[in-house]
């Protein structure tokens, strides 16, 4: 578990560094303007995908390496996902054409940009969960690392080619890390576990309905926010709140590290330890407490580094968005072991208390017209709020688990 750990941190940690790189690099190469809508867009897109993955991605986790065909059911999964992100791509554009900063002649491009980016992500989910669940995540994470790479590389080359170029740079890299997963997969699964059961895609659609709920209700705020801002205040602002953001999910990546991994494990074993759930548990708090505590200290030199001297006023929300990441971390131990149990129930509760408690708070600061710096808090309230009502959910059992026992998903 440590080993799988380590490569699923090493390619978060690269994909969401080299991705922070990127946007530094963006900042300095691209008006604040043509940042601040790409950075929407590239929000809007994943969560887009995040809606489209149906949580078939973790369910991959917890059901293939018991199915009698493990091929035939990523085939489906990747074929249902497809489709699905292919739809909601097409209805991205109404947000699109709606943005008066846009000009009529990059609207097109960045519609078709958005399908892309769209599709490339939720199949990207899908392998990595695929990698992960055969104990190859070291695979994953040099497709990670590869795809941040190719898209600075492209960064460099289009700086004239405005907010259309810029969010071209981040989408095409995805394309041809993409293809090789698909080339790499068949090779990680076996065409039939003689040890397996049946599991079609219907199998596991229930856990994976709780876990898609979750990660929705979760996303909402994280992937809409910067969205929200950019209308609300202005472009200039959208890029320094998004910025703070891709900062906080830097440290986010790594306690998703060790619970991807937990959660690999747990799935093999169908059961969960308490002693290991609590023994990552403290690791996270371990890793995050020092690290936040020293952001929060040089949040102002971390601001101009990355977004220049105007960027340096707004520290506040690189030190609000950092602190958000304790509870978060924590909450993601909880959600393992919702997950290993099969209840998605309790996990589709999960992320309706943290979207509803994040946006509430998001809608309160607008309006009692708070600035952009402070809107950040949401986020740590939300966070705190779910960690509590995840962990009260995980101590009653008793109501919160489907009917049937003897379905392997409502158990």
């Amino acid at each position: 578990m440590t080993r799988q750990g380590f490569w699923v941190l090493v390619g978060l940690v690269s994909v969401s560094g080299l991705g922070f790189a990127f946007w530094i690099l963006a900042a300095h190469l691209f008006p604040a303007e043509a940042v601040g809508i790409a950075g929407s867009l590239v929000s809007l897109s994943t969560f887009g995908a995040a809606f489209a993955v149906l949580g078939l991605d973790a369910g991959l986790v917890r059901f293939a390496p018991h199915a009698l065909h493990p091929r035939r059911l990523i085939r489906s999964v990747v074929v249902v996902t497809g489709l699905l992100a292919g739809g909601i791509g097409v209805l991205l554009p109404l947000f699109i054409l709606s943005m008066e900063a846009v000009g009529s002649g990059a609207r097109v491009p960045l519609i078709g940009l958005s399908l892309a980016f769209t599709i490339g992500t939720v199949w990207t989910f899908v392998m990595n969960g695929a990698f992960i669940a055969a104990r190859k995540a070291q695979i994953a994470a040099a497709e990670l690392c590869a795809y941040g790479l190719l898209k600075i590389v492209l960064l460099l080359v289009v700086p004239a080619a405005g907010v259309v170029g810029l969010f071209a740079a981040y989408t095409i890299p995805l394309f041809p890390v993409m293809l090789t997963g698909f080339v790499l997969l068949p090779r990680t699964w076996p065409g039939e576990n003689p040890n397996g059961e049946p599991h079609a895609l219907r199998d596991i659609a229930g856990l994976s309905v709780g876990n898609w709920l979750s990660a929705f209700g979760y996303a909402i705020p994280y992937l809409c926010g910067p969205a929200l801002v950019l209308y609300f205040f202005d472009p200039t602002t959208a890029a320094f709140f998004f910025i703070a953001l891709q900062l906080g999910e830097i440290l986010n990546y790594g306690s998703d590290a060790l619970t991807k991994s937990l959660f690999a494990h747990g799935s093999r074993e169908d059961r969960l330890a308490g002693a290991l759930k609590a023994g990552v548990r403290n690791r996270i708090l371990l890793v995050l407490t020092p690290v936040v505590a020293l952001g929060i200290v040089l949040a102002s030199f971390v601001a101009s580094a990355v977004g220049g001297a105007a960027f340096r006023p707004h520290a506040l929300m690189i030190q609000v968005f950092l602190l958000a990441t304790i509870p978060r971390g924590l909450y993601q131990v909880v959600l393992v072991e919702l997950n290993v149990n099969r209840r998605p129930r309790a996990l589709a509760l999960c992320g309706g208390v943290f979207a509803c408690a994040t946006m509430a708070g998001f809608a309160a600061g607008l309006l009692l017209h708070a600035t952009a710096d402070v809107l950040p808090a949401a986020w740590v309230g939300g966070g705190l709020g779910v960690l509590l009502f995840s962990r009260h959910l995980a101590r009653r059992p008793v109501g919160l688990t489907t009917r049937g026992s003897n379905n392997p998903q409502n158990r």
